[in-house]
């Protein structure tokens, strides 16, 4: 059965053009105690929960209390001056309503009370779109922290490898990052070299498609084939294996890797004994890189590998049957979502990755 695969929205910037309101609301309130609020710090801290705002602008000495008092009365200013007048942002109504029909799981993540979520998506007619609503009175960390998106998806009951972020603020990108989620990014609020950390970014949401959506969602691991393998002809058998556990190939290269590159891949060890054996080992001849792709596919590849030690693998798993040693056991697979993500970056570039 297909694991669930779910969309975590961002609102602000990304469903509804709020900002305006949200920016003449700071500069009311800000105004009132003497303190001017240009359109440039609003964009430089869209993205952040208001105590944050709040701070930054008036000073870390002030009292919790007041903190309170102002993001309440900003609020409710926003309320009052957006309230049947938000619009929603090219593109992101069409994309709810066809993700909502594709069965996908939505929940909307923002850093805005929820008496806003409420307003804005009721103007929009979309509250019955999404599944979970997480806002800001629901976490003790705002973004760039990924408690928003972490909390989202164990709601909604999905695993974080499988949900999509949907962001427009940098501090969502990286909370998205940080939360192991993919991240398809919009700049609607901030320019492409600000996003970079994105997995994808647009200008707008009208051209992305459901094809785009899962093959974000679509989890990828990095299989390096490694020499002892590669001397005895082995390349083809362990990709027909992987292959046959109904992943898809996306990916293909062969190359020697040099030190420099297998002392990047193997970063995480530097430091322990067999560190540089393992650099010297992968650099000694030539290797073939893939990358495959599919629901599951870290979790399915790291089993039909089999236990690191040979000697300990069970037979039918290619380290059970093709490795030598520990040292010398045929393959190598990425450990988790996060580091395929890293891996995969040091061995391809995005055009040598193709989606069929």
């Amino acid at each position: 059965m297909a694991e669930i695969r779910a969309v975590i929205w961002d609102m602000d910037g990304v469903i509804a053009d709020s900002g305006p309101y949200h920016l003449a609301a700071w500069q009311e309130i800000l105004g009132r105690r003497g303190v001017k609020f240009t359109a440039g710090d609003f964009k430089h801290s869209f993205g952040l929960r208001n105590d944050n705002i709040i701070r930054n602008t008036l000073g870390k000495e002030i009292t919790q209390a007041e903190v309170d008092a102002i993001a309440r009365e900003k609020e409710e200013t926003f309320r009052r001056l957006a309230g049947g007048r938000t619009k929603p942002l090219p593109g992101a109504l069409e994309l709810l309503k066809l993700l909502k029909k594709e069965g996908f799981r939505m929940a909307i993540a923002s850093s805005t009370p929820a008496e806003n979520i409420e307003l804005v998506t009721g103007t929009l007619g979309i509250a019955d779109c999404f599944q979970v609503i997480v806002n800001g009175h629901d976490v003790t960390e705002g973004k760039p922290d990924p408690q928003v998106f972490l909390l989202a998806a164990q709601r909604l009951g999905v695993k974080p490898a499988n949900c999509l972020v949907i962001e427009d603020a940098v501090a969502g990108v990286t909370a998205a990052k940080r939360a192991g989620m993919a991240c398809l990014a919009v700049t609607n609020t901030h320019p492409h070299q600000k996003l970079k950390e994105a997995n994808l970014i647009v200008d707008t949401l009208e051209k992305v498609t459901i094809k785009d959506i899962e093959e974000l969602i679509m989890e990828r691991s990095l299989v390096l084939i490694k020499p002892d393998a590669m001397r005895r002809g082995l390349a083809g058998e362990i990709t027909a294996r992987l292959e046959k556990l109904g992943l898809k190939l996306v990916a293909l290269k062969m190359l020697h890797p040099d030190k420099a590159l297998a002392q990047r891949h193997y970063a995480v060890h530097k430091g322990k004994p067999f560190y540089d054996d393992l650099v010297d080992y992968i650099s000694s001849a030539p290797i073939v890189a893939a990358v495959f792709e599919g629901e599951g596919a870290v979790a399915k590849i790291r089993q039909a590998m089999g236990a690191t030690d040979p000697a300990q693998a069970k037979k039918g798993t290619i380290r059970g049957d093709f490795g030598l040693s520990i040292g010398e056991n045929s393959v190598h697979g990425s450990d988790s979502a996060a580091t395929a993500e890293a891996e995969i970056k040091l061995f391809f570039t995005e055009e040598e990755i193709f989606g069929y």
